[in-house]
């Protein structure tokens, strides 16, 4: 049986009873990802059926959108979330018997998931393929949708268990990725942007930085939102410090002027 793995259009074939996937070079797939651990899933071939577990991974797996407990069977089609990334499970023959076509993606502008093109809507969300959703060139505008998401959980976690040159590299990424899509025009929801924002704000009066609560009221300001009172609460318990007096000052004030003045 011949088993694949889907990854950004591309299908890698999976060689061997069993296969690595992760960040570190001792996986038999290497994915440039910060938010993975070195060993972070094991795809076992070498039963009858193929299986699927976490190698405890600091940020965890999941499988169809549900947070991946110990083993799981692996099917067609299977969707696997693992950082940043979502890989797609295949079995060749599966696929010739079900009669459906691999070689088209459309990249759901709803919720940035990839799926057949001759799907009439996408099967995860529900959402409607257009003219400018099917083009891959869309593949880029929609990927933060559930990236962004996941980045706020997974920073949150990081900052929460003090892993805070961890947090900080993966905000970089994604606040990099965040911006160059708001330069470029790219029309970006709201909701999406005060999630980072409200990471960027926590990682600022964690790390004491002047640098991340800036950005944080630059965001604020994108997703024309002040500041949750979870946030301000925050900032007012890092101690004073003359040199983030003025970072402070703008995430306190970031927002429309409405909702600075309650």
């Amino acid at each position: 049986m011949r088993y694949r793995l889907r990854f950004h259009l591309q299908e890698i074939d999976l060689i061997g009873d069993e296969v690595v996937v992760g960040r570190g070079s001792m996986g038999h797939v290497t994915i440039d990802d910060p938010m993975l651990s070195r060993r972070h899933i094991r795809i076992d071939l070498s039963e009858e059926e193929p299986t699927l577990e976490d190698l405890h991974s600091r940020n965890g797996t999941q499988l169809n959108g549900r947070p991946l407990v110990g083993r799981a069977t692996l099917k067609d089609g299977d969707r696997i979330r693992i950082g940043t990334q979502e890989l797609v499970f295949l079995i060749p023959n599966a696929v010739k018997k079900n009669h459906r076509t691999t070689s088209g993606l459309t990249f759901c502008t709803g919720c940035a998931v990839p799926y057949p093109s001759a799907s009439p809507q996408c099967p995860h969300c529900g959402a409607v393929a257009t003219e400018q959703g099917v083009s891959t060139s869309v593949r880029d505008v929609a990927a933060s949708g559930w990236t962004f998401h996941l980045l706020s959980q997974v920073v949150d976690r990081a900052i929460g268990q003090g892993r805070l040159a961890d947090a900080e590299r993966m905000m970089s990424r994604g606040v990099s990725e965040l911006e160059d899509q708001l330069e470029g025009g790219v029309e970006v929801e709201p909701s999406r942007i005060l999630r980072v924002a409200e990471c960027a704000a926590r990682l600022g009066c964690a790390l004491r930085s002047a640098r991340w609560l800036e950005i944080g009221a630059r965001l604020y300001g994108s997703a024309d939102e002040a500041p949750s009172r979870e946030v301000l609460a925050l900032v007012d318990e890092v101690p004073a410090d003359p040199r983030l007096a003025d970072a402070m000052s703008a995430l306190r004030h970031a927002g429309p002027e409405t909702r600075q003045a309650g």
